[in-house]
């Protein structure tokens, strides 16, 4: 399990190694809905997928299995039970972006 930082900015691109593939984590804030919304882009630049929702302790990558997503899971951990992800809780830290790896699936319950 590894945790992703976040930038405190409204737009941030993230470069990050998972399971052992390069991939682009763009983290937007949409300010009309008050969420977060991810991107990944391959090691190319070029997008897999956009528009995800960033929600509390709810995996963000099985409904896009489909797609070249990485193997494992990302999420957005929420230690103090929050229903929401504030524009500046991932940067302060309340919550925190893991990302569990494809071995580390089996052992943890999401």
């Amino acid at each position: 399990m590894i945790q992703i930082p976040v930038l405190n900015a409204n737009d941030s691109l993230t470069e990050v190694e998972l399971d052992g593939l390069t991939y682009f984590l763009r983290l937007s804030w949409n300010s009309e809905a008050e969420l977060w919304v991810l991107s990944i882009e391959n090691a190319y630049n070029e997008i897999i997928v956009a528009g995800i929702a960033v929600m509390p302790d709810t995996p963000l990558l099985g409904a896009y299995r489909h797609l070249e997503v990485p193997a494992g899971e990302l999420v957005a951990l929420v230690p103090d039970r929050r229903n929401t992800v504030g524009r500046d809780a991932l940067a302060a830290g309340d919550v925190v972006l893991i990302y569990v790896d494809a071995e580390d699936m089996a052992d943890v319950a999401l």
